[in-house]
């Protein structure tokens, strides 16, 4: 007993096998199944239609063929007629009825009827009326039953690769003997049926009344004539709702027949091919393929769906898509995000809609915390994104204008509620520092292509006198007296009062992530604008001097928004370096700062103090080898060591160079090491003889990094000894 007892159970098989191809079997399956049970679906819907229609079709069929079928055998009543009519003749012995009554034999003879044409041909398409509905009343019962004799057996087997291939085996017999064609013809039977109903109909109706007969034989021609055009249609026009069951088969005959082309994404422009696929996939990839029609559609659809979900739950949903949407590879995704960013009704633009959802983050709590993560990284995506929008349909190039305030969709509104809602929500800092970032330099992006532009006009007017377009409206109501005008040199008084106020702002290493600083930037440039409005309805003589004066103002305003630039990026540097985690996205919106930068046209457009701050942002994050949190990823040193070029004094100079010379020691990564040599050579070239440091100073800088004891303080005391040497 207890011998046999392991013979059996090592003849058991075992429940769990570990065989390596079953994650292929359970993805096939994961799709087969899905497959399987649409196709199944859409089967059960159509067959229950057809059945409810089909009991119902051939009940109205019965009850007329009912009354029909008499018309096919000889009618008793018209005989006793006929009798009575002979009695009634020999009773009254009128010899006029004789012409007129049949014989009695011929009478009584039943083989000597005829039903009449039209009462055969009516029963003949009412009968074969009827024994259509049955038909397919049949075949849907029994397309039902093998439908769940195939899902039945598709899943019965627990072990993956069997009920895999057991899928396989019966889908592919499936197809072989074209189920899905037998399933399409069923409906067809029907509308036959429907057809051959009226067709007796008309015959029926012909003896009764002909008026009638005519109105219904209308309606058959007009429904018949309607049928083969929402046959034929969906052939050319693909977007056709409208279908029946001869639609695949008309595809077929004129797709033999090469009768249809189309247009392939990969073909050139004067080429087309001929269509060799099914109606389904073809329309599939006419509606997928890439066009200027699908991303119209694509615009049209998102939109409705922002139009009719104006809950802030649904945008937070669609804002938390943006940021894989921005970073990923589909051009016509970018394009739809571009697009809504500039809807005409303003109240459903993208960017205002993000900014008032932002405004709803007020409190510290988990819910309003994930919502203004989800928010300010779609915000920092959307301004991170740089795409031109085209106004001309593909294949045609347009210029890409200036950037203006109107292509802003992010700007100072949303820097001050970046600064409010930071005092509210503090857990979330990297967050808000990426985005008011971004924010920041795509507003100074705004305001250096308006200087340009402005620049561009003035000079153009200098050589041709032509006044620029968009001053020409302006100073003609100037002119008209319907323009408030002013004295050109006390606006020009009042632009250099806050040029040196921004200025020193600036120098007052203030924050230039405030709002404020831009408001600043703006209002002079504004100033800037009515100064020439004023200046372009003075005399000639005038208007040449005034000119000079707004270019030399420009030129100003150039050097500012260029050191703006170079204290942002330093600003961002530092809030990392102060951080034990890196910002959101700290590599892409620093290269945004970085590549903004014009180190080599204006390398003295940087102050002293702004140079200070770069050297100790490159003393902590190069010479801190204890301090672990606070270094640098290697792209982020790489842009730290190109800032060098924009160091001209001497002193700083000196200093970087020993901060540089000492981090080229221990310097592992090959392209920092490299970028910091390039550095040196760089400041060899800036810095005079007579101040430029010893040989040396590299061994003791060499000495000095080796020393980690030594703090920050100390470290700037030595390098600052050395120079003076």
């Amino acid at each position: 007993m207890n011998e046999s007892g392991p013979a059996r159970s090592n003849l058991t098989p075992p429940r769990r096998y570990d065989d390596p191809s079953t994650k292929i079997w359970s993805l096939y399956l994961e799709q087969a199944e899905k497959d399987n049970a649409r196709m199944t679906e859409s089967w059960k819907a159509d067959m229950d239609a057809i059945l409810i229609f089909a009991g119902l079709f051939s009940a109205s069929v019965t009850a007329f063929i009912v009354e029909s079928y008499r018309n096919l055998m000889p009618d008793n009543t018209d005989t006793t007629v006929i009798l009575l009519a002979q009695i009634y003749r020999q009773l009254s012995n009128d010899t006029g009825l004789d012409s007129t009554l049949p014989s009695v034999s011929n009478v009584l003879d039943t083989d000597s009827f005829v039903p009449s044409t039209s009462s055969l041909i009516c029963n003949i398409l009412w009968f074969l009326s009827l024994s259509l509905s049955l038909t397919a009343a049949l075949s849907a019962t029994l397309v039902q039953q093998w439908s769940r004799n195939y899902l039945q057996a598709t899943v019965g087997r627990d072990i993956p690769y069997q009920r895999a291939r057991i899928s396989t085996y019966l889908y592919e017999g499936l197809t072989r003997f074209h189920m899905k064609s037998i399933v399409n013809t069923i409906p067809m039977l029907l509308h036959a049926s429907l057809l051959l109903f009226f067709a007796g109909l008309v015959l029926f109706l012909q003896p009764v009344n002909a008026g009638i007969s005519q109105l219904i034989l209308c309606l058959l021609v007009m429904t018949a004539v309607l049928y083969i055009l929402i046959s034929i249609l969906p052939i050319f026009h693909l977007d056709c709702p409208y279908e029946s069951p001869l639609t695949r088969i008309w595809w077929r005959i004129i797709r033999s027949a090469q009768l249809i082309f189309m247009r392939d994404s990969q073909s050139s422009p004067g080429s087309s091919v001929p269509v060799g696929k099914s109606l389904q996939k073809v329309r599939e990839w006419e509606a997928t393929k890439i066009s200027y029609e699908r991303d119209e559609r694509d615009f049209r659809a998102v939109c409705w769906t922002l139009e009719y979900s104006p809950d802030d739950s649904s945008l937070e949903l669609f804002a938390s898509i943006i940021p894989d949407v921005v970073a990923g590879i589909d051009y016509s995704a970018k394009l739809l995000c571009h697009r809504l960013l500039n809807r005409e009704d303003s109240s459903m633009r993208l960017g205002f809609r993000l900014t008032r959802l932002l405004a709803t983050c007020t409190s510290n709590t988990p819910w309003f915390k994930r919502r203004c993560i989800v928010t300010l990284s779609a915000i920092w995506s959307l301004t991170m994104m740089a795409l031109p929008m085209p106004n001309t349909p593909y294949g045609q190039t347009q210029v890409q204008p200036y950037m203006n305030r109107g292509m802003l969709r992010f700007d100072e509104h949303t820097l001050r509620y970046i600064e409010v809602i930071q005092s509210s929500i503090p857990g979330i800092s990297s967050h808000f520092l990426s985005t008011a970032t971004v924010i920041a330099r795509s507003l100074l992006d705004m305001f250096s292509d308006h200087v340009l532009y402005l620049e561009t006009e003035l000079l153009n007017y200098t050589r041709t006198g032509t006044l620029p377009i968009r001053y020409q409206e302006l100073v003609t109501k100037a002119r008209n007296n319907t323009l408030r005008q002013g004295d050109p040199l006390l606006k020009l008084d009042r632009i250099d009062r806050e040029a040196w106020d921004i200025h020193q702002k600036l120098n007052a290493e203030q924050s230039v992530l405030s709002a404020s600083t831009y408001v600043s930037l703006d209002s002079l440039l504004r100033h800037i604008n009515d100064f020439l409005v004023t200046a372009f309805i003075d005399d000639e003589e005038e208007i040449a001097l005034h000119v000079h004066a707004a270019l030399t103002r420009l030129e100003d305003f150039q050097a500012l928004l260029r050191q703006t630039s170079f204290l942002l990026i330093l600003e961002y540097i530092e809030s990392m370096l102060k951080s034990t985690a890196l910002p959101h996205e700290a590599f892409n919106t620093t290269r945004r700062l970085y590549l903004r930068l014009d180190l080599e046209s204006h390398r003295d457009s940087y102050s002293v103090q702004s140079q200070t701050r770069l050297v100790c942002c490159l003393e902590q994050a190069l010479l801190n080898p204890n301090q672990d949190s606070s270094r640098l990823p290697e792209g982020i040193v790489n842009m730290l060591l190109g800032l060098i070029r924009a160091v001209t004094d001497p002193g700083c100079v000196s200093r970087v160079k020993g901060i540089v010379s000492a981090y080229t020691r221990v310097c592992v990564s090959s392209s920092n090491l490299e970028a910091a040599r390039e550095a040196v050579e760089i400041l060899d070239l800036v810095l005079p003889d007579y101040i430029r440091p010893p040989e040396a100073l590299d061994i003791f800088s060499e000495h000095l990094y080796a020393q980690p004891q030594l703090t920050r303080t100390a470290t700037l005391t030595t390098i600052d000894m050395s120079s003076k040497e």
